[in-house]
C-alpha cells in the first residue's frame, strides 16, 4: 500500500512541505522498524504539461526513505498527486463530475485538454471500483450513503476533494488508482 501524506492539496504546498518532517515514516512499512533514513528523492511528472499551477514546473521531487533493517526503500506522495497517473486528482475529479452530469467524452476532452480514451479509462475505473470506494468512504462518512454511482460521487465531491476521498480509500487498504 502506498503512503499518501494528507492535507497537501497543491504542488506548491508539496514543495514547501518537503523541508518539514511531514513525509517521514515513523516505521518501515515492510518490516516495522522504527528508524527510517532519508534516502534522497526521485523526480516525477505530476502533470503532462511542462508547467503547472503557481509556476511549479515538472518534474517535482518525491522523497524516498531507506530502512537499514530490511534494506528496502519507500516513498511518500502528497495527497494531490495520484499514484501511477500523470494527472492530478483535481483534474480527474473535474472529468468524472462532468461525465456524471451528462457531458460527452469529446466535450470533456476538449475542455480539460485530455484524450477521450483517458477520460473513459477513469470512468471505467470508477465504475469497476464503485462498491469498494462506496464501502470505504461510507465507513468514514455515513452521510455519503447514496446508492447510485452518479449521486454518490456528486455528493462525495460536494463534501470533499476527490484527492481526500482517495486518501481515505487508501487508508482502508484499497489500492488506488
Amino acid at each position: 500500500m502506498r503512503r499518501i501524506v494528507p492535507e497537501i492539496r497543491r504542488l506548491q504546498q508539496h514543495l514547501i512541505s518537503l523541508k518539514k518532517e511531514s513525509y517521514r515514516y515513523t516505521r518501515c512499512p515492510h518490516c516495522g522498524m522504527a528508524k527510517m533514513w532519508r534516502h534522497g528523492c526521485y523526480y516525477r511528472k505530476a502533470v503532462r504539461k511542462n508547467t503547472t499551477e503557481e509556476g511549479v514546473t515538472n518534474p517535482i521531487p518525491i522523497p524516498r526513505f531507506f530502512c537499514p533493517a530490511c534494506k528496502r526503500t519507500c516513498s511518500a506522495l502528497p495527497e494531490c498527486i495520484a499514484p501511477r497517473r500523470w494527472y492530478l486528482w483535481s483534474i480527474q475529479q473535474a472529468a468524472i463530475l462532468l461525465v456524471f452530469t451528462g457531458n460527452s467524452l469529446s466535450k470533456i476532452a476538449k475542455k480539460l485538454i485530455l484524450s477521450r480514451h483517458t477520460v473513459s479509462r477513469w470512468i471505467a475505473w470508477c465504475r469497476e471500483r464503485f462498491r469498494l470506494h462506496y464501502d470505504a468512504l461510507c465507513n468514514h462518512f455515513t452521510e455519503l450513503g447514496t446508492p447510485g454511482i452518479t449521486e454518490f460521487w456528486q455528493s462525495c465531491c460536494d463534501k470533499m476533494a476527490f484527492s481526500r476521498a482517495m486518501y481515505f480509500c487508501n487508508i482502508a487498504g484499497i489500492d488506488i488508482p
